[in-house]
């Protein structure tokens, strides 16, 4: 495995595991779904909410099953880090998990749902979900593949796939994992 790739396992694993327990449980991925919904600034009623919750709740099914190899109902670094680089972001339930998540995501983030999010609402919600100042900046302008200034749904989704099915190197924002 690269440097790379290892950095960027490890990395999303200390997003996932919110509580800082030293391994993934599913109220970690509820805790992540309800800091969007806050991030977002939408209600924990909302059907956006609902879909976002549903939706992670989706990719810890996923995640435990390739990655929870003891079956405790808890997935540790080691666990997922060999997940990761055993091929488990290369199964189509892994990658299908990931592209609901951004949809669900892109919905709470896209309040106006006009399928476009301009990069400086893209970069507060960054900020509201805990990314420094420079790196939301960045993160948000990476999206903007085609440079119109803002991002839409697919371009969404397409950067959150490339985050976790391709390792650029040559990537130097938080999408490509390295600080």
């Amino acid at each position: 495995m690269s440097d790379s790739a290892a950095f960027r396992y490890g990395r999303t694993f200390d997003l996932f595991d919110t509580n800082q327990n030293g391994a993934i449980e599913a109220d970690d991925l509820s805790a992540l779904a309800s800091g969007v919904v806050q991030a977002g600034n939408i209600s924990v009623d909302s059907d956006q909410s609902q879909a976002l919750h549903a939706a992670y709740r989706r990719f810890w099914e996923v995640v435990t099953h390739y990655a929870d190899t003891d079956s405790d109902g808890r997935v540790t670094r080691e666990e997922f880090i060999n997940a990761m680089a055993g091929g488990m972001s290369a199964g189509p339930l892994f990658s299908e998990s990931i592209a609901n998540a951004a949809d669900a995501e892109f919905a709470v983030i896209d309040t106006d749902d006009d399928g476009r999010v301009d990069l400086a609402e893209l970069q507060t919600f960054f900020e509201n979900a805990g990314l420094a100042p420079d790196e939301a900046r960045q993160a948000a302008a990476d999206m903007d593949t085609d440079g119109n200034g803002s991002i839409s749904r697919e371009e969404y989704q397409r950067a959150w796939l490339r985050y976790y099915l391709e390792i650029d190197p040559e990537t130097k924002t938080f999408l490509g994992g390295i600080d």
